[in-house]
């Protein structure tokens, strides 16, 4: 039994090596990473802010947890990460969405996060981060103290004219 692979594209059936050309160049460029610096692609996030910190869920699905890498530097959140695909030996691939790539994502939260505080756990595909921010950066409630009215600042003398001393 053959199996047609149908795109976008109504003509799929005609499967000429011009057109296998364009399709392999069009997935190396924009769904696979085929070389060391082009390729990444970004990791949906959702992040959240509280009054101690930031909190942030990403998904991350296939990813192998032994190549998450969590990086936080003042007010950045960085992280990055590899899906590792093999093809099975002795297999031929019909139909491939995805491949081998890597994933990074670096995100501004608008405050520093103390790195000493910051915890990653990967669980069922998505990876949980919890920062709290750094002392220096939380909001601080100044109480306003209530005094005695302040005597009123009094208005300075008039000069004294300068005179060399000499008598009129």
């Amino acid at each position: 039994m053959a199996m047609d692979l149908w795109r976008t594209r109504p003509y799929t059936g005609f499967n000429t090596p011009l057109r296998q050309w364009v399709d392999r160049v069009f997935d190396d460029a924009f769904a696979r990473e085929s070389s060391g610096a082009a390729g990444f692609h970004s990791l949906p996030v959702n992040v959240w802010e509280t009054p101690d910190g930031y909190q942030a869920a990403l998904l991350a699905p296939g990813l192998d947890e032994q190549s998450i890498n969590v990086t936080v530097h003042e007010d950045t959140l960085a992280i990055e990460g590899e899906l590792k695909v093999s093809v099975p030996e002795g297999a031929k691939t019909v139909w491939q969405e995805f491949g081998p790539s890597k994933f990074r994502r670096s995100l501004r939260l608008g405050a520093a996060v103390d790195p000493s505080r910051v915890e990653a756990i990967f669980r069922n595909g998505l990876l949980l981060v919890t920062m709290h921010k750094a002392e220096h950066a939380k909001p601080r409630h100044i109480q306003v103290q209530v005094g005695a009215a302040a005597p009123a600042p009094e208005a300075p003398a008039p000069a004294e004219p300068v005179t060399n001393g000499a008598a009129h």
